[in-house]
């Protein structure tokens, strides 16, 4: 029965989600090209060169995290989770390349992105992943401190989320109400154990996803393929398809912001004889900091859910965050974040074995993020 409340309030969320416009997700003038937004603040360094322009940015982010376990005690970590730089090239509205790179020796976004022509594009590289839209969404963008149980289980536990090396043709519809958007890609299993043979596909995960931008409201749908050749799971395949909204209520100097996604499937790594349901909302109220700079105070909430297996019982993991930011619209700011964490027991135990235990707990987590 709990199982139930919690999933079916999950849609209900859905229908009312929100978040940010164009403004809050694009420098002034710059058509938006991508799915995925990247790190790069509204006014990055801009180099003009006579065959193109070079824009610099980045992220640094500083935290400190207190996790209660379950039957465990309080212990504490101070961590730099982000320490970014990005640059990005741009030849007219053609041709971009984009390398953002982690300072601790990780390659994040790595691609290519060429205009053909008659609303396709194409890209090739590494990127994220176009499933989920709250994994898609750049964290300075999003409220929360981190995206939380599902981001555990889609790219710790999964590996369906996150970046990949792959290829992607993208279509934007030329005459269409609205921003029609249109993805098709090929991305490289993140794990696999040796090469592929071809007759078990090489290792390559189709996924495909489209978007409806209409005012202030964008509606997606998503899906993604891991074939057997490409799983971890052995010889089973695993599929995910995810519908997800967002959309921002402007109310005076304030926005309310939300994104909503509910994900269903089967994952070769969990078992079990039924799918998997999963959702997320996340929503934020954010009071000042219209523009660029300006002070502001955003309260945000977030609630994720997930049945690893419909027909098996007791197997209900959920988490509930609330949490506050505060500093200067797209330049810092200090957040702080409470999370609760409850699994059933009947938790697969793949998910119990994950490096970040699933395991019911309690965290604190206080943030500094500057964006530069």
């Amino acid at each position: 029965m709990g199982r139930g409340v919690l999933l079916i309030a999950l849609l209900v969320l859905g229908r009312s989600a929100s978040a940010q416009d164009t403004q809050e997700s694009a420098a002034p003038g710059t058509e938006i090209e991508a799915p995925e937004p990247t790190s790069r603040e509204p006014e990055a360094l801009v180099i003009p060169t006579a065959f193109g322009d070079v824009q610099l940015g980045g992220r640094l982010d500083v935290r400190e995290t207190l996790e209660h376990p379950q039957g465990g005690i309080w212990a504490g970590e101070l961590t730099l989770p982000t320490a970014r730089l990005e640059a990005t090239y741009r030849w007219k509205k053609r041709l971009r390349a984009v390398v953002e790179f982690d300072v601790r020796g990780e390659v994040k976004d790595a691609f290519i992105w060429l205009k053909i022509g008659h609303g396709f594009a194409t890209r090739a590289g590494r990127f994220k992943l176009p499933l989920s839209l709250i994994e898609l969404e750049s964290a300075t963008r999003l409220p929360v401190v981190r995206r939380g149980l599902l981001r555990d289980v889609l790219d710790d536990a999964l590996g369906l989320s996150g970046r990949s090396p792959g290829a992607q043709v993208e279509w934007k519809c030329p005459g269409c109400l609205g921003n029609v958007r249109l993805l098709a890609s090929v991305l490289q299993t993140k794990d696999p154990d040796s090469k592929v043979a071809l007759e078990r596909g090489l290792g390559l995960m189709p996924a495909l996803r489209g978007t409806w931008e209409l005012g202030d409201v964008e509606l997606g749908a998503s899906g993604l393929l891991q074939p057997a050749g490409s799983s971890p799971g052995g010889d089973q395949r695993s599929w995910l398809t995810a519908l997800d909204v967002r959309h921002t209520l402007v109310l005076g100097n304030s926005a309310l912001r939300t994104w909503a996604e509910v994900l269903t499937g089967r994952a070769a790594l969990i078992g079990g004889t039924g799918n998997l349901l999963m959702g997320r909302v996340v929503t934020g109220w954010r009071m000042g900091g219209a523009d660029r700079g300006k002070a502001y105070v955003e309260p945000f909430l977030m609630l994720s859910a997930m049945d690893p297996d419909l027909d098996r019982p007791e197997d209900l993991l959920w988490e509930g965050a609330a949490g506050l930011n505060a500093g200067q619209w797209n330049r810092w700011r200090v957040q702080a974040q409470f999370e609760v964490r409850k699994t059933a027991s009947g938790t697969p135990p793949v998910l119990e074995a994950l490096e970040e235990s699933l395991a019911s707990r309690r965290a604190v987590l206080v943030q500094l993020e500057v964006g530069f």
